[in-house]
Parts: C-alpha cells; sequence; structure tokens
C-alpha cells in the first residue's frame, strides 16, 4: 500500500525532497532554456535507521533514485524522488520512499524564491506518511564551475506515524534552512553536500523540535555520463514523534547516469 502511495506521489508531483540535487547545479545560471536533465542513479546502503536506544541492528539494502529538472526562461522545476528497499536476515522487506517537488523562480539572480512540496514515508521508522509545504529564499552566492548555495524560509509539515499507543499525528509549523556546495575537486572527481537544520515549536510539550539532516556524496566520472559514487546521509532529531533512535545514518556505494 505505501508502495503504491509513493508510485502515485511521483507520477502526480511530475505533472503538476534528506534531500540533494544530483543534478549539476549550473543549470541555475545557464543561457539555454526549455530542455529537460536529469540523473538516474542505482546504489548498495548500509543504515542503522531501524535501531533503538537498547539495540542497534544494521539493514542493507538497495536504493534508487530519479532527478528530473526542467529549465525554463526564468525559472527551474525540480523532482527529486528516491525509494529504498531494505531487509536483514529472514525479516519482512522494508520500504522507504521521498518524492520532493521545487519550483525555482528567478534562476539566475543571486536570490531566488523558491516553493515546494514533499511527500514521505518511512516504514522502518514506523513513519507512515509526511506531507509538507512551503517556501523561502535560496542565495546563490556561487555560481560558476563550483557552486555555493544557501536558503531560509518555513514550511509546514503533517505527520502519522505508528506508535507503541497507536497511531500519533502531529501538525507543526518549522523554521527551514540549508547550506549546499557542489566542488570539482579534479577533472573526474567532484564533491556535492548538503546539510538542512529544521525546527519548529510544538505546544504539547512546550518544546522545540529540532532536526538536523545532511548528505555528502564523492563521484567519480567515468564518462559524460556514467559516475561511480559513495554516498552517506545522516539525521539526527532531538526530539522523535515517537520513541526511536534520535541519530541515523546511511551509506551507499553505486552508479550514476545523467542525461540531458
Amino acid at each position: 500500500m505505501r508502495l503504491a502511495t509513493f508510485v502515485f506521489l511521483v507520477v502526480a508531483f511530475s505533472t503538476t525532497f534528506s534531500q540533494i540535487l544530483k543534478v549539476d547545479k549550473g543549470f541555475l545560471a545557464t543561457d539555454s532554456a526549455n530542455y529537460f536533465t536529469g540523473v538516474i542513479d542505482a546504489t548498495f546502503a548500509i543504515n542503522n535507521r531501524s535501531s533503538t536506544v537498547d539495540q542497534q541492528n544494521i539493514y542493507v539494502g538497495i536504493n534508487n533514485n530519479v532527478d528530473l529538472v526542467y529549465i525554463a526562461e526564468k525559472s527551474a522545476t525540480v523532482l527529486i524522488s528516491g525509494l529504498n528497499y531494505f531487509k536483514i536476515g529472514d525479516g519482512p522487506l522494508i520500504y522507504n520512499g521521498t518524492a520532493h517537488l521545487r519550483q525555482v523562480l528567478r534562476r539566475s539572480a543571486p536570490l531566488t524564491p523558491e516553493f515546494f512540496v514533499q511527500g514521505q514515508f518511512d516504514e522502518s521508522r514506523n513513519m507512515e506518511f509526511r506531507m509538507l509545504y512551503g517556501g523561502g529564499l535560496r542565495w546563490n552566492i556561487l555560481q560558476k564551475e563550483n557552486s555555493l548555495f544557501a536558503g531560509i524560509g518555513i514550511f509546514r509539515e503533517n505527520e502519522r506515524w505508528n506508535g507503541p499507543e497507536g497511531e500519533v499525528n502531529k501538525n507543526l509549523w518549522k523554521l527551514n534552512s540549508y547550506l549546499s556546495a557542489d566542488v570539482k575537486l579534479t577533472e573526474s572527481i567532484n564533491v556535492n553536500a548538503i546539510a538542512y537544520f529544521q525546527s519548529g515549536r510544538d505546544p504539547e510539550i512546550d518544546a522545540f523540535r529540532n532536526r538536523l539532516s545532511g548528505q555528502l556524496e564523492f563521484k567519480n566520472a567515468l564518462t559524460d555520463q556514467f559516475k561511480i559514487k559513495m554516498t552517506s546521509n545522516f539525521l539526527l532529531d532531538d526530539r522523535p514523534i515517537i520513541p526511536l533512535n534520535e541519530f541515523i545514518y546511511e551509506v551507499y556505494f553505486g552508479v550514476e547516469y545523467s542525461f540531458k
């Protein structure tokens, strides 16, 4: 059922995001327009998503992502989607997935407004569904061979969790801020990184719920279209909605195909 929901989200977002855009960030400042560009990748993963405070469980699995960007004259429409499959021993097959749609206005300006909507689920952490929508401003600090971006804004997050005592629903407004960089180390090696800080006050506990997440990628180009890569993700959630491990990580090794 959750897999079907995710597929529906991807299709819906395409016809109408811990996320890092794998497409070359140079699209924001390019003079070309009215074309699609994108990336498809497949990687192997190791993570501790289902670990608890008392027990550490290491999962291995497969991850695949599709990033698609439409470059218009003055804007860009970005779809970031991913689906992970995890299994340990004879245990059940576990899914988690994300679909993120973002509209970037005035894409080549120093300050660009952006709006986004995202759907997500994570069986391994008992998150049945998360929907968020919001917007903000992106500061295009550097848009050359190496790129550097920063952003700040707000979003509304609606979550449904399967807790020990039944279903838990949470709806919060949150601050969203991020810093992203894409650095070319050599002719064939690139480093791509992003870090998010998100925070919102929960009146039920009279405290702020803070979330720090990030992703780091090392990519080695084999050809203009194919790259081998290592990707690592982390998430630090200081007050999980239900009892969960506060820190999780993922490491992927795989290949990437880009097209234009």
